[in-house]
């Protein structure tokens, strides 16, 4: 039980500004609008790491323990997140 409560919390961190984010993203202003968008790719960013951290640690398709592996996968993930949060910024304006 207490498991659970702690999953749901762990995803709850990222589900709920994603969804605050969603729900007002229709202001005018630009730098406001691309910071919220920032928020809402953000959020998918953390779902795609826990999501591959998870396939990661549950399937042994490695021979050897690589112990930064799973910093590897957070930090890729970031950069590509980044680099689509950088073109969407260049788009706007």
């Amino acid at each position: 039980m207490c498991d659970r409560i702690i999953t749901i919390m762990r995803h709850a961190a990222w589900i709920v500004p994603a969804i605050l984010a969603f729900m007002i993203l229709s202001p005018g202003v630009p730098e406001l609008r691309t910071l919220l968008i920032i928020t809402i790719v953000e959020c998918l960013s953390l779902a795609l790491s826990g999501l591959s951290a998870f396939v990661y640690t549950n399937l042994d398709f490695t021979k050897m323990y690589f112990a930064n592996a799973l910093g590897f996968i957070f930090l890729g993930v970031h950069i590509c997140i980044g680099l689509t949060i950088l073109g969407v910024y260049l788009a706007q304006f």
